[in-house]
């Protein structure tokens, strides 16, 4: 798999372009063929949340049928050099006063860029706002960095126990990479689909 595939989906007739991925996970725009536009590339400054399937599911029911490499702008404002998760922790809580981060160390992957959005989940779900965070030095957020931010913004919105504690990309505001506050299994299953495999 290459950034820029357009491959056709099995289910119907979407158009889907690769503009991220990695072993667990696909991020993929979607084409509109009414007015010849694309979802995300065609707007790069709205705020967005990405398209995302398994990786699995992307390869076993989508055909290659074309490539348009990425543009410039596209890469450096859909960031696929990123991490799509990390900060993932099982036995923990956004609650917990401190983290046992023992174990866990292939989770814990810092995020190289100078500012990202950080969304949090309300008590009965949904995101809430999000706040725009910025690195403390050199361009990139240390895991501790990151842990001490996101439990402060969910605390601030939600501090009831969360089931296990984890960090996950979700696409761009205002050309900033962004990313939601969730727990231990992503929002899409995508993980659990994973472990279980």
């Amino acid at each position: 798999m290459k950034l820029g595939e357009i491959y056709k989906a099995n289910w119907d007739d979407s158009i889907m372009r690769v503009i991220g991925f990695d072993k667990f996970e696909v991020f993929y725009d979607g084409f509109w063929g009414h007015d010849n536009s694309w979802t995300f590339s065609s707007n790069l400054k709205k705020k967005c949340f990405f398209y995302r399937t398994s990786r699995n599911v992307f390869s076993e029911k989508a055909s290659l049928i074309d490539f348009k490499e990425l543009t410039e702008e596209e890469y450096s404002v859909f960031r696929p050099d990123l991490t799509m998760r990390t900060c993932r922790i099982e036995n923990a809580s956004w609650s917990d006063n401190e983290f046992n981060l023992e174990g866990f160390e292939s989770n814990l992957i810092s995020i190289k860029s100078e500012k990202i959005w950080l969304y949090p989940f309300g008590p009965k779900g949904g995101f809430k706002k999000g706040e725009l965070i910025t690195a403390r030095k050199n361009n990139e957020f240390a895991v501790t960095e990151l842990l001490d931010s996101a439990k402060r913004i969910q605390q601030s919105v939600n501090p009831n126990q969360s089931n296990g504690i984890g960090i996950y990309r979700t696409g761009i505001q205002k050309q900033k990479p962004s990313y939601y506050i969730g727990e231990y299994i992503d929002l899409a299953r995508i993980m659990k689909l994973e472990e279980k495999a």
